[in-house]
């Protein structure tokens, strides 16, 4: 059997799901990632693993699109139909070939995307609001428009099947929760010498790293990180942000507003890195801090990242949204959102008791190997598509 999975947008992090339930299907069958190149190509972080299969088509122009749609469904020829994100590139797309081939549909929604919508447009003026409206409806297509994401959300009943990424989308949408998971044998932390990396990326060895590694977006709190690093008064605490995207107006000015919050001697930053190279980049850490606001952006989402850091041992602190107090629980900090203070107590806490912290880190990782790992996701994953076999 041969697993067709339809991606919105191959050029951006959407894809990552994508990427991990390929990973997880390709064990037991043929799969395939389709999708457009809204962007300049591939995904960075995973451009280069040539043991996944893409297919794809550019799309470009205004009106072009529409009419580029069909060259995508020609190039679909799965068995069965993954479509991730309830979307016009991908499930709109899928439900298209379903009517006209009888393929069965299954749809993956790993993040509310009215919600995203929602908290963009509240917080436009009044004349951003039009211009994104208009936007939306000029390029209907695009990940971005309401118009697309209000549509398509209404027609997920005509699915197969649903799976989620969490609790919030599963009481929403229904399905099965499929979680976001990581291979724990590649991401282990044995092997790994910490202060090695730490000197060929420049970082002192009595350094306490504080880090966030993932997509920087206006939600994630990486504000109110930087504010926090900023109270602590010791100066060999820094933070480190992993994951930014150079041509991200974004990533840029949030790069400009911590260097004048905490200067260049305690703030260190990379790019985006290749997924073989993120634990690595952990493994220069001492604590991981994800720190979510709490708003309609947020609370249908779960940051994948929490399982890269479980799984490489390190002590993680999470914001109270969504699922992550569940997934922390026994082995990692939760502090309330927007709440530098707090955090700036709990960081203190951990690096204070170092030996506490490594334990809990262990923790995290024995828990990640039982309930987050690709064999124990893959267990639910294939109790949905066993019966299309």
């Amino acid at each position: 059997m041969k697993v067709s999975i339809l991606t919105p947008d191959l050029s951006h992090n959407c894809l990552g799901r994508a990427y991990f339930l390929a990973k997880i299907l390709q064990r037991h069958y043929k799969v395939e990632i389709v999708g457009p190149i809204l962007g300049d190509g591939i995904w960075e972080p995973i451009s280069d693993d040539k043991s996944v299969t893409y297919k794809s088509v550019k799309m470009r122009g205004c009106f072009k699109p529409y009419w580029q749609i069909k060259k995508l469904v020609k190039k679909i020829d799965g068995d069965i139909l993954y479509a991730q994100k309830p979307l016009f590139t991908s499930f709109v797309t899928g439900l298209l070939i379903k009517a006209s081939r009888r393929k069965p549909l299954i749809l993956d929604i790993d993040d509310w995307q009215i919600g995203l919508i929602k908290e963009r447009y509240t917080d436009s003026s009044f004349f951003r609001r039009l211009e994104f409206l208009a936007f939306s409806t000029l390029f209907f297509y695009k990940v971005s428009s309401c118009w697309n994401n209000l549509i398509s959300e209404k027609l997920t009943r005509f699915a197969d099947e649903i799976t989620v990424s969490n609790h919030f989308l599963q009481k929403k949408f229904g399905g099965t929760i499929i979680w976001h998971g990581r291979d724990t044998t590649v991401f282990d932390p044995e092997g790994l010498d910490k202060n090695l990396f730490r000197e060929k990326y420049g970082i002192e060895k009595n350094k306490k790293v504080v880090m966030f590694l993932g997509t920087p977006r206006t939600f994630k709190g990486l504000e109110d990180l930087a504010k926090s690093i900023e109270i602590i008064k010791n100066r060999d605490v820094l933070l480190a942000i992993a994951g930014l995207d150079y041509k991200d107006p974004y990533c840029l000015n949030l790069i400009k507003t911590i260097k004048n919050r905490l200067g260049e001697e305690r703030f260190i930053y990379f790019g985006l890195q290749p997924f073989e190279k993120v634990p690595v980049f952990l493994s220069m850490s001492d604590i991981i801090v994800i720190p979510q606001k709490k708003n309609l952006a947020t609370i249908g989402q779960i940051p994948a990242k929490i399982f890269d850091a479980m799984a490489m041992a390190k002590p993680v602190i999470a914001t109270n949204v969504s699922d992550l107090p569940e997934i922390l629980n026994g082995c990692g900090w939760i502090v309330e959102p927007e709440c530098p203070e707090q955090l700036v107590e709990t960081i203190q806490n951990v690096l204070n008791n170092p030996e506490k912290a490594e334990e809990i880190g262990w923790k995290a990782r024995q828990k990640c190997i039982e309930k987050y790992s690709l064999d124990s996701v893959e267990k639910d994953l294939l109790k949905v598509f066993v019966k299309y076999e």
